[in-house]
Parts: C-alpha cells; structure tokens; sequence
C-alpha cells in the first residue's frame, strides 16, 4: 500500500473488461490475477471475456 497525497492506494495484479456503448462506460468487470493465477482465476477471465464478445456481436 502506497500513500498518494495523504491518500492510501492499495495495488493489486488484474485484468479490467470494460463494456461501451458509443463511448460511455456502461459496464465494468474486475479480475483479480495474484502472481500464480488459480484454475479459478482462468474461469472467472474466460466467463469475463465470453460476456464481453457477446456484448460485441450485433442481436440476430
């Protein structure tokens, strides 16, 4: 933890998937990633990712 401007700020490994729609952020999901990565860690990133790729595709 670092003290930035008498703020603290906790830093931590991970992967940010973040969702827009026309340029304004409408969804956000943080993955945690420590330095060994658990089987868990993939599935929660996979699942992450399998979400925004369907948020991408146009409704059929």
């Amino acid at each position: 933890m670092a003290d930035d401007g008498g703020h603290a700020v906790l830093s931590y490994p991970g992967i940010s998937v973040v969702l827009r729609t026309e340029g304004e952020i409408v969804g956000r999901t943080w993955i945690p990633v420590g330095e060994e990565p658990t089987f868990a860690d993939d599935e929660a990133l996979i699942t992450a990712l399998h979400a925004a790729w369907r948020w991408t595709r146009p409704a059929a």
